[in-house]
This record gives C-alpha cells, structure tokens and sequence, in this order.
C-alpha cells in the first residue's frame, strides 16, 4: 500500500490534496500517542498549576536556601528559567539524603515530570529559598511542590541557628517561628515534580522503602494542585 503516494520510486499524484493533508494529521495525532516524551509534554502544558495558596510561604514544609551563581545569570541579566529545575532537583535531592537516609546505591528516582510557573525574576547574587512540600506518595512514585521565595522567608529564624547547617539541611517550617502575625511571603517561581523510583540494578519502578515513606510523610501537603 503506497500510504502517502510514493510507488517503486515514483510520485503518484493522490486525488485530492486535502485527503494527503488529513492523512498527514491523521499520522501525526497517532504518533503522539505512541512516543512518550509527547505524551508527558501534551499533559504538562494542559495542566498548569493555578492554586493561590502554592504561591504563599506558609503552604510549604520544609526550605532550604539555594545561592544563585554568576553562571546562572543569561544575556537578559537575570537567571535564566531553565536554571530553577535545577534549584528544585537540588533540593529535592538533598531533602531525600540528609532526612529520607536514601541509599542511592539501592534505590534512585527517575524525575519523569516538572512544571514551572513564573512571576518574578531572580539574578545574580540572589540567595533565594526553596520551599518544599509532598503532595502525593505512590507504591514507588513521589509528587512534589516546590516554591522559590525570596530571603525573607528565613527573616524569623533564630540568629543562633546554625548556618552551615541550615545551608546544607535546610530547615522546617516548624523552626521558622512562625506567629499568627507572621506575614506570608509570596513566591518568586513555583513548580512540580514527579519521582519514580527504580531500583539501581535493573532500572524497573520499585517500591519505595520505609525509611523512604517516613522522610516524606514528614513534609506531607494538604494543598491541592491541578497537576
């Protein structure tokens, strides 16, 4: 069957051209289904995330402050947006290590879907804070929301705190000091993320361990998102 005109290397004129131009879209919607990075981008960008409360400082467990770097910075002077999926897999990353115990040698996540949404920009030599919460734990499958705010979230944290460790730890909500005066600080950027984790030797989605399960409920959400 000569599916798009072409017989023994010569062009057959088809009857019509609207019926080549259906069949083209006709093939194109059917790919679209098969291969999988389509399929994650189509259902990201029909999903965006539109909660006002994923904007506010008090929705989120755990933060952890993320220096920006002169690297980070684009032609445009401000950092450049591709730049924030790495502050947010950074501090994913860190939570699952120093309050998960994550062995990477057993067990490791595969980031499968991410989103950000922008209101305003950052630049070099901003030190924002990450803001971290999970909303949703599967069989071997994480779901995170992640929010970058500006210093002043930390504007309440004890002087005595220890600043290597809250660098490299972060800290909880819990250690703010939060007040019912305490103002919300809105977001610079929010965003989400998607874990499956595999285990290291075949690769294959397995079930997320008990150490695992304990870190995260530690940061578990109460706040919807359309994702």
């Amino acid at each position: 069957l000569c599916t798009f005109g072409w017989c023994d290397g010569k062009y057959r004129k088809t009857r019509k051209k609207t019926e080549g131009l259906a069949m083209l879209i006709k093939f194109i919607k059917l790919t679209s289904r098969l291969h999988p990075v389509t399929m994650v981008t189509r259902h990201l960008t029909s999903s965006p995330l539109t909660s006002d409360d994923l904007w506010l400082s008090s929705s989120y467990k755990f933060f952890l402050p993320t220096p920006t770097r002169w690297m980070d910075n684009d032609l445009f002077g401000h950092v450049n947006n591709t730049t924030y999926y790495s502050y947010f897999d950074s501090v994913i990353n860190r939570y699952l290590i120093h309050h998960c115990h994550i062995n990477y040698d057993i067990i490791r996540g595969f980031m499968v879907q991410t989103q950000c949404e922008y209101r305003r920009p950052l630049q070099y030599p901003d030190v924002p804070v990450v803001g971290l919460f999970v909303k949703r734990i599967g069989s071997s499958s994480v779901t995170y929301n992640v929010g970058l705010f500006p210093s002043e979230v930390f504007k309440n944290v004890s002087r005595e705190t220890d600043v290597i460790q809250v660098m490299s730890e972060g800290v909880f909500a819990s250690e703010l000091n939060r007040t019912d005066d305490t103002e919300d600080i809105s977001a610079l950027a929010i965003g989400s993320c998607v874990h499956v984790f595999v285990d290291t030797q075949t690769n294959k989605p397995t079930p997320l361990p008990d150490n695992l399960k304990a870190g995260l409920q530690k940061i578990l959400g109460s706040v919807e998102s359309r994702l």
